[in-house]
Formats: structure tokens, sequence, C-alpha cells
């Protein structure tokens, strides 16, 4: 899994429901980006926001799914 964000990749060790768990750290403010999950060949593109950005200190970040966010507005 690969989180893009502006044209930076950042490896994803492990995606959840409203977190993904970063390979190594990396810093960025809230802002909005990729994440591409490809599973036997067959690549998913799902886009995501970053509420709270991501803190150097952490690996695990909270993200909110671009359309369940747009639904729940609705």
């Amino acid at each position: 899994m690969i989180l893009r964000l502006g044209g930076v990749e950042v490896p994803v060790a492990q995606m959840g429901p409203d977190f993904l768990i970063l390979k190594e750290t990396f810093s960025s403010s809230a802002s909005e980006g990729v994440v591409t999950l490809t599973v036997d060949g067959v690549s998913e593109e799902i886009p995501v926001r970053l509420p709270r950005g991501i803190p150097a200190t952490s690996k695990r970040i909270e993200i909110a799914e671009v359309e369940a966010l747009e639904l729940a507005a609705a």
C-alpha cells in the first residue's frame, strides 16, 4: 500500500477503517491524499482526508474516506 500526498509516496504497513500505520515516519499538515491498495495485481485507489495531518512522532495517523465524509454531510 502507498499513500500519495502531493507527489510524495509514503509506504503504508496497515490500513483500518479510520487509520493508517505508516512503514516509516513522515510529517505533513492536514491534507487530502490517495491510498493505493494492490491485491493480486488489482489496484484500488481510495481518496482520503488526513484531518489532523501526520505528526512526525507517530506512524499511526487518522484518516477519513472522502466519500464517507461527503455522504455524511448530505
